[in-house]
């Protein structure tokens, strides 16, 4: 295992570009420093407000039933079909139809299931139904001879089946539907019952409810055999209850005895104590999103879950025992509505608003407040428009000949940046879901944008049914070849996602190169690479060279590239976790049923569908990348290793003892040598003796799997795809013939450490014992976090997986069993412990990092990382600081807020009373009559979870008659309407932390450690970990402190991102300091007047104590070369020229710090390849030291390796730059610092690599 000192780190390197067309170059190599213009453009007429039509949706559901496996089944009334997802609602499949034949039914109102037998109440065809499981015929039996009427309700219950008519119930002796012997027997209700809906049994088969639709009554008897003791009979007074129900449609028993029943009256769920009538309202009002629109059906499973079907809103909710919901099944949105979603999605993804700017139009009539553009392209009009989008609505007709004409004036407007120049690319993007007129002058303005503008016009049609000349010929016209077409949201999804791609050019940037010395195994140096290939998966390479003695590059040891692709796909060992197969090659064919839902979560594939993506993953040509007509064929199975750095993990080896530093007994050393971390290191407890342990190079690729090779040979091990993934794979294949698209899978660096602790909790005994684990994240690939325990690298085992959906407002969990668990925290407090909230984890680019806290005086393992990027769009995800618990599944231990820092213009406050329906509130009434849109924007707070939009009028720049809808009623809250500027960043943590524990410095004489964050607003953040906390009854620790240290005074205008690490050091003051720049990584070129970032070094005076701080730190507190910080000063900073940007992390180096930037070419030369400047200032005074420039391109961090600097470069290298030499795209040069300081270590052992 490394040391302190030998550090892994990962290095990009490009290759050479022949085609440049086909292959686009890394940021700062060309036209890929000029974002895209896109221009989206939404129909907004009438029709767009149709519901959706798609497999996975469910459509008018009228009753649920759910087996005892846990799969949930739907029936859809008007489409005759039942649809069967599982536990989680992943869609497994249909079966059903309209018609007569066995499998057959129509306009059946209720189901039942009973030992694997479902049982239909077919109503036109009078008749019972029977199937099994998977949809199959096993019976059918008519039923007119007993009711002499259509069967609507059914029920089986006590060896009896039971239907009813409009008027009357039958029993039928149930082994008779589908087997021989049995009889049929008749109960006549009389005039007792009128309209019975539903119906259900209890457990024990003793008692039945049904639901009196026209008397509004739930009624509740007894069985006596094949009879109902009911309201003809001579026990009534004894047995019947009549419990009043405002037009009741389904009943269902809980284990308790109690009846849940569904009321369209009142559009809620009601809990009734069957003898005494006594009720009280479950959940439920009117409403189009969380609340239901005519609730037909309900359902209750073994484990007292309670199942509801939304008529209306096409959905299946599930519920627990208190009201929460906690499961959403199916849901058709509108055309609108899912086009909004599928926009609001695409501005907030990072891999497209990286590399293009957006605007928004709505267009539909000719009206200007129908058609217009609602939001400007610029930097930030993908935040904008993530806010804005959701006030458009459908109304009027479709003018696209109008729209296109004022699409046209706006760009030629000027207000559109760079669009004229030769290397920048523009687009419009279409959606409609019609016809429109004037088609001829469609086509001619379209050709005039492409041909004159430089403005391609892609054409989405929407829910069409299937294609259309119009849109073929808008798109041939307008420069994109060829139209898109989308039935419903996924698909919506993936098609503008693709035309995105197509739209801006591929941004490779570099990671740090990697370097490793250790005397005792040789000099080594591991380098990862990749060639990026339009519509092909990326082709990634890991190689291993030697080091020669004075740190230049030797002979290459092994390329495990080529290593993998001598081997064929059967024999890698490919596994994930969350599926019943075990062992670590699970990822197969024969594992087809089981991998299909979990890989196919939007889609319903065929079994060769499945088939292909599997043996694509493992290494086949299953798509014909290369159109030679073979697709047995292997391919390269090694995709990209992006952003995520490589490690190394070595037999055990840390080391294990008394430091002889004042704060010995703090350290991990110290904690290692308490706990006989030396048996472990000579034990046999990694699959033999642990100190044999075969060593190997991690590398997390983005086709979604974490590798396991060898370093002795290069060959893989295994490979691992984490269960957060599955669901992304649907994405790699393409509609187009011999393509795929590349995506991004675990994109993000793993951390590996051994710790001790117990791994067996559920066995009855305390058994804590070393084991080395491993958390991750997906950087770009997702907002998730996933672990595994490697202590035996031969035989890896799944530890948990935690999953964010923002959109779907659901976290997923895996258990160490591999269990999967979905929580809602979208409908209401309450619904998902706080040990399982992680509803702030964005893009987890964030590295874990392992350390030990005090918890209930006991030492505890835990990760800690910023909760990622949200591509400062989505304000509800990535402004957090995780603290997780390893040793308990992941479960959250804390989420620590960061302060959102807002620039309020004006506070609307307004209480809304306990018991409150409105969804609706006009602030007019509040004091907000209108708000200038270019100059400001409203926020709410006080809402709590709940969803809101924000709507109005505009006119001009104008907003007016605001108005804020929520997505449900709010109750007994105080709301805060803010109106505040435009340019505020929408905040997040996408940098790594700063941990400073006693392993990095002897002045940290503390348990648990001291995290300094850094985040997209520019503050500066200090985090005490250091304290003995104690679990709540929440199983959370109640408070951390946290306090801003340092404001950049960072705007969406100025630019002052912070995307990097702080680099901390303690210099020979003795103070700590910290050393971070500005600039947005994403937007290189970026180049307007008000880009002014800096870069900062500034001290803690506190350190190593924590103190509040009441008024944060900025510039005022800090000197500017040539003037030295004095000791009542904060620190120093630089102003960066020439709309310069920081691109990676500092790096301390004795006296100074090096800082990679890099300079945008402008005016008449915007098209060239920027300038890579390395940057060097004195650690105390900031001033400059070497100013040099380096070549093209973008820089790496520098890393340092005894008296040696190591740094990659996108583009190419100067030749003949003093004290550097370079090769490829490598550069090497001497150090020539001096002893200065002593810098903090933050422990690497495993730690960093």
């Amino acid at each position: 295992m490394a040391r302190l000192w030998t550090i892994i780190f990962s290095l990009l390197l490009v290759f050479n570009f022949v085609e440049v067309e086909a292959k686009n170059p890394p940021p700062g190599t060309g036209t890929t420093d000029i974002p895209a213009n896109i221009l989206i453009m939404l129909d907004n007429s009438g029709s767009m407000s149709a519901r959706l039509a798609g497999a996975v949706q469910i459509h008018y559901p009228v009753d649920v039933n759910v087996d005892r496996f846990g799969n949930i089944y739907v029936l859809e009334y008007w489409n005759n079909r039942i649809k069967k997802f599982d536990s989680s609602g992943n869609y497994i499949k249909a079966f059903g139809g309209p018609g007569s034949n066995c499998s057959q039914w129509r306009n059946a109102r209720q189901f039942d299931i009973k030992d694997d037998v479902i049982y239909i109440s077919d109503t036109n065809n009078y008749r019972y139904v029977m199937l099994d499981l998977e949809g199959n015929c096993r019976r059918t039996q008519l039923v007119w001879s007993l009711l002499k009427e259509q069967p609507v309700a059914m029920a089986v219950g006590g060896g009896w089946a039971w239907a009813s008519s409009p008027s009357r119930i039958a029993s039928h002796y149930y082994p008779s539907m589908y087997g021989n012997g049995g009889g049929n027997v008749y109960n006549n209700e009389g005039g007792g019952s009128n309209f019975i809906w539903g119906m259900s049994w209890n457990n024990a088969g003793s008692r039945i409810a049904y639901a009196n639709y026209s008397k509004n009554q739930v009624r509740i008897a007894y069985r006596s055999g094949h009879q109902l003791v009911g309201q003809n009979s001579p026990y009534a007074s004894n047995r019947v209850r009549n419990c009043s129900a405002n037009r009741p449609t389904d009943t269902a028993w809980d284990s308790s005895g109690n009846v849940y029943y569904t009321s369209v009256g009142t559009h809620a769920v009601y809990k009734l104590n069957p003898d005494t009538c006594s009720e009280s309202k479950l959940v439920g009002s009117w409403s189009t999103s969380s609340g239901f629109r005519y609730p037909y059906g309900i359902e209750i499973d073994s484990s007292d879950n309670i199942y509801v079907t939304d008529y209306y809103n096409f959905t299946v909710r599930k519920y627990n025992t208190s009201g929460s919901e906690t499961l959403s099944v199916g849901g058709s949105n509108t055309r609108l509505e899912a086009a909004k979603k599928v926009i609001k999605k695409i501005v907030s993804n990072t891999n497209l608003t990286s590399g293009a700017n957006f605007g928004l139009m709505e267009w539909g009539s000719s009206s200007s407040s129908r058609t217009r553009i609602r939001v400007k392209i610029s930097n930030n009009g993908a935040k904008q428009i993530y806010t804005d989008v959701d006030s458009i609505y459908a109304s009027g007709g479709t003018n696209l000949n109008n729209a296109l004409n004022r699409a046209r004036d706006y760009f030629r407007s000027g207000q559109v940046d760079n669009w004229d120049k030769t290397c920048s690319k523009n687009f419009l993007i279409v959606i409609s879901d019609g016809y429109w007129s004037s088609h001829s002058s469609v086509l001619s303005i379209a050709n005039t944008l492409n041909k004159a503008d430089n403005v391609q016009t892609f054409a989405v049609g929407f829910a069409l049914g299937g294609s259309n000349n119009n849109y073929k010929t808008l798109a041939e016209q307008g420069g994109t070849k060829a139209p898109l077409y989308a039935e419903n949201e996924t698909d919506l999804l993936a098609k503008l996602t693709d035309a995105i791609k197509q739209a801006i050019s591929g941004r490779l940037t570099f990671t740090t190169p990697a370097v490793m010395s250790d005397v005792s195994k040789g000099n080594f140096i591991y380098q990862a690479t990749f060639e990026y290939e339009k519509n092909k998966q990326w082709k990634g390479r890991i190689k291993k060279y030697q080091l020669n003695s004075d740190g230049t590059f030797g002979s290459e040891q092994w390329d495990a590239a080529d290593k993998l692709n001598s081997k064929s796909s059967t024999s890698r060992n490919i596994w994930t976790s969350g599926i019943s197969a075990s062992g670590i090659n699970n990822f197969t064919t024969s594992n087809r049923d089981t991998l299909k839902p979990l890989m196919f979560p939007s889609q319903s594939p065929t079994d060769t569908q499945v088939d292909n993506l599997i043996n694509f993953i493992r290494g086949i040509d299953t798509y014909d990348q290369d159109s030679d007509n073979n697709k047995t064929e292997n391919i390269h199975k090694l995709a990209d290793v992006y952003h995520a750095e490589l490690i190394v993990v070595s037999p055990p080896e840390a080391p294990s003892a008394g430091t002889g530093k004042s704060n010995h007994n703090k350290t991990d050393s110290y904690y290692r040598y308490q706990n006989s971390y030396n048996n472990f290191i000579n034990g046999s407890s990694c699959g033999g003796p642990c100190k044999n342990r075969t060593e190997v190079v991690i590398a997390g690729s983005n086709n979604g799997i974490l590798h396991a090779f060898k370093t002795s040979d290069g060959e893989e091990l295994w490979g691992y795809i984490p269960p957060v993934l599955l669901g992304n794979l649907e994405q790699i294949p393409s509609s187009q013939a011999n393509t795929t698209n590349a995506i991004y899978g675990i994109d993000g660096s793993p951390v590996v450490k051994d710790i001790y602790f117990d791994d067996t909790p559920y066995d009855g005994t305390d058994n804590p014992r070393w084991r080395t684990i491993l958390v991750g994240g997906l950087g770009a690939g997702g907002n998730a976090i996933y672990s595994i325990d490697i202590t035996d690298i031969n035989n890896p085992k799944h530890l948990f997986a935690v999953q964010n959906n923002p959109s779907n407002r659901e976290i997923s969990h895996w258990n160490s069993s591999g269990a999967k668990n979905i929580y809602s925290y979208g409908s209401g407090s309450g619904s998902i412990s706080k040990d399982l909230n992680y509803s702030k984890l964005g893009e987890t680019w964030s590295t874990p990092r392992i350390i030990r806290l005090k918890v209930n005086n006991k030492d505890k393992w835990v990760a800690v990382f910023g909760a990622g990027y949200n591509a400062a769009v989505n304000p509800d995800i990535g402004s957090a600081v995780y603290v997780m618990d390893i040793e308990n599944e992941g479960k959250l231990l804390k989420d620590i807020d960061i302060e959102d820092q807002v620039n309020v213009m004006h506070n609307y406050v307004f209480g809304i009373p306990n018991g409150n329906t409105k969804t609706e509130f006009s602030m007019s009434q509040y004091g907000l009559t209108s708000y200038n849109v270019n100059c400001c924007k409203i926020r709410i707070a006080g809402a709590g979870d709940i969803k809101y939009t924000v709507t109005g009028t505009l006119n001009g720049d104008t907003m007016s008659n605001v108005k804020i809808n929520f997505e449900r009623a709010p109750s007994n809250v105080t709301i805060t309407a803010s109106k505040v500027n435009k340019t505020d960043i929408i905040n997040s943590l996408p940098a790594d932390l700063s941990v400073i524990t006693a392993d990095g410095t002897s002045k940290a004489n503390y348990d648990g450690a001291l995290i300094y964050a850094s985040d997209l607003e520019g503050k500066i953040t200090k985090i005490n970990l250091t304290e003995n906390f104690n679990l709540n009854s929440d199983k959370v620790i109640s408070n951390v402190s946290s306090t801003t240290l340092f404001n950049a005074q960072s705007t969406s205008e100025n630019g002052r991102y912070i995307f990097t690490r702080p680099e901390v050091t303690i210099n020979n003051d003795n103070n700590l300091w910290l050393y971070f720049g500005t600039g947005n990584t994403q937007k290189l070129h970026e180049q307007t007047n008000n880009i002014k970032n800096r870069v900062f070094g500034i001290k803690d005076v506190n350190f190593p104590q924590y103190l509040n701080i009441s008024s944060p730190g900025d510039v005022s507190n800090c000197k500017t070369s040539p003037n030295c910080p004095q000791s009542n000063d904060l620190g120093w900073y630089i102003d960066l020229q020439n709309y310069q940007k920081l691109t990676a992390e500092p790096t301390v180096d004795k006296d100074r710090v090096y800082f990679p930037i890099y300079e945008p070419t402008t005016g008449a030369n915007a098209c060239n390849t920027g300038k890579a400047i390395l940057r060097a200032f004195d650690s105390k005074c900031g001033n400059s030291l070497l100013n040099v420039n380096m070549g093209t391109g973008v820089l790496s961090k520098v890393v340092k390796q005894g008296d040696n600097l190591y740094l990659g470069i996108s583009g190419e290298a100067n030749k003949n730059i003093s004290g550097f030499t370079s090769k490829d795209n490598l550069i090497t040069g001497k150090s020539n610092a001096k002893a200065a300081s002593g810098a903090v270590q933050i422990e690497s052992w495993k730690q960093n690599y």
